[in-house]
């Protein structure tokens, strides 16, 4: 059963409407993203970036007034940085961090006005403070962490907390039913997740999930 916060997004599409130079470039960079994928699946986790719906999802968790910088991690070709533009996040706000340099390339050619680091989630600190960025208020993840390593999946999610405040927060997406961050490094962390929304769209269908920190128990900050 679904919880009362979690919504449901299926949309039907609309066809006819012409091949523009624009969805010629989507080709090409769907091309990319495929032969990324078939060179290394458990880095790129799917065979073609993220729907357009599952993007607006993931940003719909986001208040553009808020201050400080929205940190994405694994751009890909920008389907999640497009929904996260057009939630009205400002440009100057909006952080793309992504290994593979070809797709920082593409990242860099298609959003000019944002700032796209291209590194590793595993040393976003480093990256961060190189980068001058301070306040976070947001991350969101289009990293598959589930197909990760423990060890790495664990160090990224550390990386994350560090660089966000208290009540920051981090989205995430997975195409499996259950949670994307294995329990014990989520109890280990102190991260309580919540499923926002089913995206039955997408290819592959997708959840999307928020993860904060949890509450400290009273008598373990006496101890402290």
């Amino acid at each position: 059963m679904l919880s009362s916060q979690t919504r449901v997004v299926s949309t039907s599409h609309r066809s006819g409407q012409g091949i523009t130079n624009e969805s010629h470039q989507c080709v090409r960079n769907h091309l990319r993203f495929f032969n990324l994928w078939l060179q290394n699946p458990t880095n790129i986790g799917a065979v073609v970036p993220s729907g357009k719906n599952l993007g607006a999802a993931m940003a719909a968790e986001i208040d553009p007034a808020a201050p400080g910088a929205v940190i994405e991690l694994g751009g890909g070709t920008g389907s999640i940085t497009s929904a996260l533009l057009l939630r009205g996040i400002a440009p100057q706000d909006l952080v793309v961090v992504e290994r593979e340099p070809s797709l920082c390339k593409i990242m860099r050619t298609r959003f000019p006005h944002i700032h796209v680091i291209c590194g590793d989630a595993r040393e976003l600190g480093q990256l961060l403070a190189v980068a001058g960025i301070s306040q976070v208020k947001a991350i969101v993840s289009g990293l598959p962490l589930l197909s990760l390593s423990k060890d790495v999946e664990r160090d990224i999610l550390l990386q994350c907390f560090n660089a966000l405040p208290p009540e920051g927060f981090m989205v995430q997406f997975t195409y499996v039913p259950r949670p994307p961050v294995g329990r014990s490094i989520a109890v280990g962390l102190n991260l309580k997740a919540t499923r926002t929304a089913w995206v039955l769209d997408n290819f592959p269908p997708a959840s999307v999930w928020v993860y904060r920190r949890g509450a400290v128990d009273p008598a373990l900050k006496q101890i402290a």
